[in-house]
């Protein structure tokens, strides 16, 4: 981010800020409707908004983080009943490795098909050696 983008992105911030304030401020508002409580709820947020400006890693927005589960929703239903407890964690435990191979541009079903035909000739005190990252 460059120097010029984070004080226009600063600059949007506190005027955003100080527009939720004054239309807090002036009255008029029920206080229980969506619209007050989404007043309320951003200026409890806001002091956390320019970390984005600090740090050239962050993000304003979680898409990244949506994209990544979006599948697991889509999928709810249909995993609602895996079995068992185990089952579960299982599904939970292949579902990371695939969203990791994904994030580190690996192609998933090779990476697993890779691991599951060394899996069983590999020291088990080794194992973190098999992980996506490796």
């Amino acid at each position: 981010m460059t120097a010029n983008s984070a004080r226009k992105g600063k600059t949007a911030l506190e005027s955003l800020t100080a527009l939720v304030k004054e239309r807090l401020n002036q009255g008029g508002l029920l206080p229980k409707a969506k619209f007050t409580q989404a007043l309320h709820y951003y200026l409890g947020l806001a002091p956390y908004f320019e970390n984005y400006l600090e740090n050239p890693d962050a993000r304003i927005d979680n898409n990244v983080a949506e994209r990544a589960i979006r599948p697991l929703t889509i999928g709810r239903k249909n995993w609602m009943f895996v079995g068992s407890e185990n089952g579960g964690k299982a599904a939970a435990t292949i579902m990371s490795l695939i969203q990791t191979c994904r994030h580190l541009d690996i192609n998933p079903q090779e990476y697993l098909e890779d691991v599951l035909r060394r899996i069983m000739s590999h020291p088990a005190k080794r194992i973190e050696e098999l992980l996506p990252d490796r």
